[in-house]
């Protein structure tokens, strides 16, 4: 009878041992560190018309993960590592534009924001002059093509009190103008100076670009600026005036 109970301990102590040895064999399977990222994205020309949706190439900025639009604007990011991710859209015609700290942490992300991109500016400015008047400045801009009624152009101004104003150095920016005469006169005020940070007295350099109605710019954390990435390079010099 003892040896009966000696057997049939050590029986269920070998049947403990294996199932401890089947568990530690078995661990919980690793947590994921990557998953897909999508979204969508809406192409325009230059203006307010809206185009083909394909083929604008968007990838995860220091890698080589990268997707193309369907026709119907959206795209998919395989295997994208866990973590804040800036985000690069690119396409030939059109000004890069970026989206940073997108937060893509656990299982697979959806960016609900769509940017509407549009294409780079195919205005120029042939001409900027300055008048002034009774506690007013006028900035007259010249585009070509020619802006009228029929032929919408976008412009926009920039301000500095440094000579060496553009569109990547600047102490003032005003929202794009759609431009429908030519030249187009921008009419600035006291109330206008106030707003952009100017003070009587002061000299302000003003330099005008061909723009797009979405002008694809963004906030670079790195540089700590806004880019504006559809500016048409080709422009006038820049031209001052003293604020009143």
């Amino acid at each position: 009878m003892k040896s009966n109970f000696l057997l049939f301990y050590f029986l269920v102590t070998i049947g403990f041992v294996s199932c401890s040895d089947s568990n530690d064999n078995n661990p919980d399977p690793p947590k994921p560190t990557a998953a897909d990222i999508s979204g969508t994205v809406n192409l325009y020309d230059e203006g307010i018309n809206e185009i083909d949706n394909a083929d604008m190439l968007v990838k995860v900025e220091g890698s080589s993960i990268a997707a193309t639009t369907d026709a119907e604007g959206r795209f998919r990011l395989l295997n994208v590592p866990f973590g804040d991710v800036t985000l690069v859209y690119e396409k030939t015609g059109y000004g890069t534009f970026k989206k940073y700290d997108i937060e893509h942490n656990d299982g697979d992300t959806f960016i609900t924001d769509s940017p509407s991109l549009g294409q780079k500016s195919t205005t120029s400015i042939t001409n900027l002059v300055v008048s002034t008047g009774t506690g007013t400045v006028t900035v007259a801009a010249t585009t070509d093509p020619v802006a009228n009624i029929g032929n919408t152009r976008y412009i926009r101004y920039f301000f500095s009190t440094q000579s060496n104003v553009s569109s990547e150095n600047f102490d003032a920016v005003l929202d794009a103008f759609p431009a429908q005469i030519t030249p187009y006169n921008l009419n600035l005020n006291s109330d206008s100076f106030e707003a952009l940070g100017f003070e009587s007295g002061q000299t302000v350099y003003v330099k005008c670009y061909g723009e797009s109605f979405w002008s694809n710019q963004y906030e670079d954390p790195d540089l700590n600026t806004t880019v504006f990435p559809n500016v048409n390079a080709n422009s006038a010099a820049a031209v001052s005036f003293v604020v009143p």
